[in-house]
């Protein structure tokens, strides 16, 4: 296949191609400085203006060995409400680098940075390599979307425009290019894809209200003139009237309302007269304006008329936007409903894989905005009943009818049951058992274990080896949702500052509290995109759960009442055990002894102690788990996207009372296919149940991968595809949805394995025949002959 596309990039593809606009993730975009700072300390190197600080190998050696860890740390943290210090005399302004290097890789070049950080120095390198060599692609029509990912978006765009400049960069490619581009995002970027889509919408309608009021200024204005004329011409005529009586008595007059009315009638579209005459009242007959009471409450009826105009304006806009500008969306490790280790660093502290303390990490990361991105979403709010009390498997109290936000999707649960009552004979989840897990068993993150549990723990103050656990404070995702998580962690840990309690107020302000719907707090509709491809790894050991573990120190009482003496108020959550999901949905637990520190530790890393964890709900069990940073039930909500076109029709003939469904079973219209490991041909249909995966080393690998970069990886992952199309109700044109499973590719990987941008490329060549005519029939089906994935057969 690799041979066939770098022909068909040099004889096939014109010189006009879909600009491709990459979205990088959490802690992949370079971040250079823009103030001097002083740096002490032995060795001591100062950070100047442009010098390279996300990501400084220098920087990051010396707070490893302790040289100085204050450095990079002030740096890097924010201040106040996502400021760039508290403290201009030691902190740092920075601000993210420009172009396709910001995002390529973070400290490019030399040992240090291959040594001490591997895979995180590469983000989107070796696939802005593979797209250059395989399909002809180069700086015209590939552009990088870099920003600080320290941010929140809404901060984002305050302070840097992300959002307006990344919607201009958009609009300027698309032009150039003259086709729609393709959307590829990594990670968290997809997440900021995500608020992007739903920032736009919000700009389209305030463009179009702001539209309404100008002109209705302007009419007003133009009113205004026309009826002193008008007043200036009923003068005269009221002179002629003097003079001859009898003929003004035969001929009267219209009033002035009437003539105004009239005007506004004549000048105004059919649609728009209602509100013209609205405006038109602005003026009383003389052409004086109103100075009546409750012209206040007439203004705020009229700017209420408009908004609502406006939004169905705007949205039509938008709609049109999206369809002209972005005609393929390619998500890779897409965390579709959160993930639980930026929590973590919140809490706790993570050290994002650097030779960094815990706890020193902490600092800077509660100070980060963009932690709350990527917090875990609820699967129960990506229905349309509620659960009474919230937890599973008790039973839905209602079924609602219609979505608040005008959603003209049926619901998860409604489709759920058409598959349901459809089969009577058969299960019809057995080929897609995530979806199974996800809409028929409704798992959540804390479904048979913990999403975060705290113990409470009291220690005789006597004897501090005597311990006991004396209740258990459970978490969920809702708890994460509405930011109560924060409250609850600080009135156990009263730490001095609340820094938890900050937390909670810029959760608030970034998404709460925005003008932008809350991307927090549901799951991720498919956008309304024509192609949609997701892609990510699985079967990579990831963290689901935390144990929590908050220590009291107490004597006993004569009638042996415990009584505390000591809350241990001024520690920091203690983080005491972690719970991974492994292979085949086993679950295990890891004993944490002590945070993570020093270069030393990064160096000899010790293997982790992990004991099997019962799974207490049998369903919770999943067939994969994660990809190592995103846990699989949220990389496979994915897979509810399969279903929009089974949603789309049912709600459209709820509407109509019709009653004729598109499919009582929506699975029967997801084609599926597989790629054996090592191997090249995909094959239709599911995978065997019972499959035998070889570690990486031991996989017969590709002798090149299609490109000379260091970082691509040749190992050939066992791979699952999903397949769906739908077709637009009001345009009746096709539009798909593809999901690709990976088997042993990690978070990070998605970006540089040959096999899977092949595979995803693979698709969007196809599109570029169907949609673009940019490859030739037979070119096409012979590069996608090995891929076992025919055009005409993907149609059926």
């Amino acid at each position: 296949m690799r041979d066939q596309l770098r022909e068909q990039s040099k004889h096939s593809i014109t010189d006009s191609r879909p600009p491709i606009f990459l979205m990088p993730g959490l802690a992949s975009t370079r971040l250079v400085a823009w103030k001097f700072k002083k740096c002490v300390g032995a060795l001591s190197s100062d950070i100047k203006v442009q010098d390279n600080v996300w990501l400084n190998i220098n920087l990051v050696i010396r707070m490893g060995t302790t040289i100085d860890i204050d450095c990079l740390k002030q740096c890097l943290e924010l201040g106040l409400n996502q400021s760039d210090t508290d403290d201009w005399d030691i902190g740092c302004k920075l601000r993210p680098d420009e172009g396709l290097d910001a995002i390529a890789s973070l400290a490019p070049g030399g040992i240090g940075s291959d040594l001490l950080i591997g895979g995180t120095n590469t983000v989107y390198s070796w696939l802005i390599q593979w797209l250059a060599d395989n399909l002809g692609y180069d700086v015209t029509n590939i552009i990088g979307l870099p920003y600080d990912w320290r941010l929140s978006p809404s901060v984002m765009e305050t302070r840097d425009g992300f959002l307006t400049l990344t919607r201009k960069k958009i609009e300027a490619a698309v032009a150039s290019n003259k086709h729609p581009g393709i959307m590829v995002a990594h990670s968290m970027g997809n997440l900021i894809f995500r608020y992007f889509i739903e920032w736009l919408r919000v700009e389209m309608r305030e463009e179009a209200f702001q539209g309404y009021i100008k002109r209705a200024k302007r009419k007003k204005q133009s009113l205004k003139k026309q009826q002193q004329q008008h007043k200036q011409k009923q003068q005269n005529q009221q002179q002629q009237k003097q003079q001859n009586k009898q003929h003004s008595s035969s001929s009267p007059q219209k009033n002035d309302a009437e003539d105004a009315s009239s005007w506004t009638s004549s000048y105004m579209p059919g649609w728009m007269t209602g509100i013209a005459a609205d405006v038109s009242a602005e003026v009383d007959g003389n052409g004086n304006d109103n100075d009546d009471d409750d012209d206040d409450d007439n203004m705020e009826y009229r700017r209420k008329q408009f908004w609502e105009l406006a939004k169905l304006e705007g949205d039509e806009k938008w709609i049109e936007w999206l369809e002209i500008h972005i005609w393929t969306y390619v998500g890779l490790s897409a965390p579709m409903l959160g993930a639980l280790n930026p929590l973590r660093a919140v809490i706790s502290g993570e050290n994002m894989g650097l030779p960094i303390n815990d706890d020193i990490a902490r600092e800077m990361e509660l100070t980060f905005g963009s932690t709350h991105t990527l917090n875990p979403v609820s699967t129960d709010a990506g229905f349309c009943d509620q659960r009474e009390g919230g937890e599973w498997g008790d039973e839905p109290k209602s079924n609602s009818d219609s979505d608040d936000n005008g959603s003209t999707l049926a619901c998860l649960d409604d489709i759920m049951n058409d598959i349901e009552h459809s089969s009577v004979n058969r299960d019809p989840w057995k080929d897609f058992p995530a979806l199974k897990a996800l809409i028929r068993d409704r798992i959540d993150w804390n479904t048979g274990k913990p999403l975060i549990d705290i113990d409470i723990v009291h220690c005789n103050s006597t004897n501090k080896n005597s311990c006991e656990t004396t209740d258990r404070v459970g978490i969920g995702a809702k708890d994460v949702q509405d930011a109560s998580i924060f409250q609850i962690f600080n009135d156990l840990w009263k730490e001095e500052g609340s820094p938890l309690i900050i937390k909670k107020e810029q959760l608030e302000d970034s998404y709460v509290n925005s003008k932008v719907v809350n991307i927090l707090d549901h799951p991720w509709d498919r956008p309304l995109i024509k192609h949609v491809v997701m892609a990510y790894g699985l079967d990579i050991p990831t963290e689901v759960g935390y144990y929590y573990s908050k220590k009291y120190n107490v004597e006993h009482s004569k009638d042996d009442e415990p009584k505390i003496i000591d809350r241990n108020e001024t520690e920091i959550p203690q983080l005491k055990a972690v719970v991974w999901e492994n292979p085949r949905g086993l679950l295990s637990i890891e004993q944490v002894e002590a945070p993570r520190g020093s270069i030393g530790e990064y160096f000899m890393k010790k293997k982790p102690k992990r004991e099997p964890l019962e799974v207490t709900v049998p369903e919770a069990r999943l067939q994969h788990c994660g990809d190592g940073s995103v846990p699989y039930m949220s990389l496979s909500w994915a897979q509810t996207w399969l279903l929009h076109a089974a949603r789309a029709r049912r709600f459209t003939e709820d509407q109509n009372n019709s009653g004729d469904y598109y499919a009582r079973n929506a699975l029967d219209h997801i084609s599926i296919s597989h790629r054996p490991q090592g191997e090249s041909d995909w094959i239709e249909g599911p995978a065997p149940e019972e499959v035998t995966i070889l570690a990486n080393d031991e996989q017969k690998a590709d002798s090149d991968t299609g490109t000379s970069h260091p970082h691509g990886t040749r190992y050939k992952p066992f791979m699952k595809r999903y397949y769906n199309v739908g077709v637009s109700r009001t345009t009746g044109i096709e539009y798909t949805t593809s999901i690709i499973e990976a088997i042993g590719v990690e978070h990070k990987e998605t970006t540089r394995n040959f096999d899977i941008l092949a595979g995803v490329f693979t698709e969007v060549l196809n599109y570029m025949h169907d949609d673009l005519g940019l490859i030739s029939d037979d070119e096409t089906a012979y590069s996608t002959e090995d891929a076992n994935i025919n055009i005409d057969d993907k149609k059926q």
